[in-house]
């Protein structure tokens, strides 16, 4: 049921991100620092919840021990729940995630706008983690 409610909240954070792309456009992410936080904290909080439902199957379904979201995400490759190429994409987004918590990090806002025009990604991940919910 955890993972269930994880997916929904996952859901949820990518609709808000989705409003966030049609709303804003990259020149109004460049001159406002609010819009910037809205951003980094929305992308944060998706690859978290992401990280969290990987390691939310694992754990419920006992395949293996993983240390952190990038092992779990791997693990879910491993077990072919994700394809290859997805989970290695995922890793990369947590990453990115890495980066966004420290905030001494410049960050290209560019690159981080650019994500929104690929959340069908994080939808995709939603639509193969459902079966195992």
């Amino acid at each position: 049921m955890v993972i269930r409610d994880r997916v929904k909240k996952l859901e949820e954070n990518i609709t808000i991100l989705e409003d966030f792309k049609n709303r804003y456009s990259l020149e109004n992410v460049k001159k406002d620092k609010i819009i910037q936080w809205a951003l980094k904290y929305g992308l944060y909080l998706c690859i978290t919840g992401i990280g969290e439902i990987a390691c939310g199957i694992v754990n419920e379904r006992n395949l293996g021990n993983a240390k952190n979201y990038k092992e779990c995400i791997a693990i879910l490759g491993d077990n072919d729940i994700l394809d290859r190429m997805s989970a290695e994409k995922l890793i990369n987004y947590v990453n990115i995630r890495d980066m966004l918590k420290r905030p001494y990090i410049d960050v290209d806002l560019e690159k981080l706008y650019s994500f929104t025009e690929k959340l069908d990604f994080f939808r995709d991940f939603v639509s193969k983690v459902k079966n195992f919910t």
